[in-house]
């Protein structure tokens, strides 16, 4: 095979650069990496926050509008490439999921039994799936609730406000999940004026926990919780994710919304990791 002259790699090196860089970052990108001390992490960095590299990856990812159809879950995506979403849901938790979840193991598990037997369970839930893969840290609750959906009808909705977010779900999950790219708090207040039943299953997991600093977090998921009160009803289930967490002891995310419930009629189900109550008749 010929191989190209290096002339020509060069040229066709520094075109790439201005390409996603634009033509005076491009020229000095490549002067850089012919720097044998530079850090190719820092390059990669400059370049995909340039406006140049954002329009070119939009332009490849969204040049294809014409493929229709229902969208399939994908577990490769989700680091489950033996995974048989033919199956039971009730099997697949056991031998893929919960395995997997470490310490949302428990309390997933509680959920998707209360849920059982309900006839076309409606699952909102705000923040959605975010990196493929990662059970331990993240539980891929938006992957869980599309696979149980799946099997026992219903339908799912997740909200995030971060695009990339949105594009995981999306590639993970089935058309049985609807996402929708907006603040939570917006878009529940909204679904709280269209949507005429309460929900099955609300899961508040937005707006990252910061451990030094928790009260922003717990503070925008009591803004959530007042946004979706008109979907609560007898019997929805309330989960928040973060709640009892390392040295902060109990709160974390929920710091607010546990104070809510219990002035209203809730039974805890759950107090760990994760916080679940149910609300009674």
């Amino acid at each position: 095979m010929t191989r190209p002259a290096r002339g020509k790699r060069t040229g066709n090196i520094q075109e790439l650069l201005k390409s996603l860089g634009g033509a005076d970052t491009g020229r000095d990108l490549y002067q850089r990496l012919n720097d044998p001390d530079i850090r190719i992490d820092d390059v990669v960095r400059e370049l995909v926050m340039r406006p140049e590299f954002e329009q070119a990856y939009k332009h490849h990812r969204t040049g294809n509008i014409m493929d229709d159809g229902r969208m399939e879950a994908d577990p490769a995506f989700v680091g489950l490439p033996d995974l048989d979403i033919s199956r039971p849901f009730a099997t697949q938790f056991q031998t893929a999921f919960k395995p997997r979840l470490a310490r949302r193991a428990d309390s997933f598990e509680l959920m998707f039994d209360r849920l059982s037997g309900r006839r076309a369970p409606f699952i909102l839930e705000t923040g959605c799936l975010r990196v493929g893969g990662n059970w331990e840290g993240d539980g891929q609750s938006t992957f869980q609730f599309d696979s149980f959906v799946r099997d026992v009808g219903g339908s799912v909705i997740s909200i995030d406000i971060t695009p990339d977010s949105i594009e995981s779900a999306r590639r993970a999950c089935s058309g049985a999940t609807s996402l929708i790219l907006n603040d939570s708090v917006a878009a529940l207040h909204m679904l709280s004026l269209r949507c005429g039943a309460p929900v099955d299953l609300i899961y508040l997991d937005s707006f990252d926990l910061d451990h030094a600093n928790p009260m922003p977090s717990a503070i925008h998921h009591i803004m959530e919780l007042t946004a979706v009160r008109p979907l609560i009803g007898p019997d929805t289930l309330l989960c928040i994710d973060d709640y009892n967490v390392g040295d902060l002891g109990p709160g974390g995310k929920g710091l607010l919304v546990d104070r809510f419930m219990k002035t209203i009629r809730a039974e805890v189900l759950y107090d760990g990791y994760q916080k679940i109550w149910q609300v009674l008749p």
